[in-house]
């Protein structure tokens, strides 16, 4: 999982790298969100992890914020670097990125709260490295390109394993015999889907 985690913030980066100045920067990449704008969230997200997990470590896993809030907590958080150009998101983005894998990594069965509810920090990790991958795909996406992860079942997997421990009881037990199936059929078609995205034939 942490090989797929590493795999999503470099393919990312790379992927920004090849970004013209300003014209592809300003263009959109992600709804309504710019390249730059994307650039900004991917860099907010990863400082949420390091939040969470400094919660967890204090001994606090309940979730940070509800769901249903996740709109509004985006909005403030691009609000709040909206001044920063995207190549230096990007590069603030994979220092932070990179430092909250080897902290999780040492954390890995540590109760963590993220906004779905109580799960582990290892378990969270997979929802992290699917959020580094959909968004370079977003990004892919926005200059007529292509990404797909090295191993989609297992991002699958990784993904549903931490939905169906934050939901727990019959839920979650549903959600966890769906996982096996799901994950050799068409996983990153599914995923793409599930995150709201509209994946092309080849996906």
């Amino acid at each position: 999982m942490l090989r797929l985690y590493d795999e999503g913030v470099d393919r990312f980066a790379a992927l920004a790298g090849r970004l013209q100045p300003r014209d592809d920067w300003e263009r959109p990449a992600c709804g309504s969100w710019t390249a730059a704008e994307l650039a900004r969230h991917v860099l907010a997200v990863a400082g949420w992890y390091h939040t969470w997990l400094d919660r967890a470590e204090s001994g606090d896993a309940s979730a940070p914020f509800d769901a249903e809030q996740l709109a509004a907590q985006n909005a403030a958080a691009l609000a709040a670097l909206e001044d920063l150009p995207g190549p230096d998101a990007v590069t603030r983005f994979v220092e932070s990125a990179h430092a909250y894998r080897g902290r999780v990594l040492a954390e890995w069965d540590l109760p963590y709260g993220y906004p779905r509810g109580t799960v582990t920090a290892g378990l969270h990790a997979g929802v992290a490295a699917c959020e580094w991958h959909l968004h370079t795909w977003d990004l892919a996406r926005a200059r007529g390109l292509d990404h797909r992860p090295s191993d989609p079942g297992a991002l699958f997997a990784a993904a549903g394993a931490c939905l169906a421990r934050a939901r727990g009881g019959l839920g979650g037990r549903a959600t966890a015999a769906f996982i096996p199936l799901g994950s050799r059929l068409g996983p990153w078609r599914a995923l793409l889907r599930r995150s709201g995205r509209t994946p092309a034939t080849g996906d």
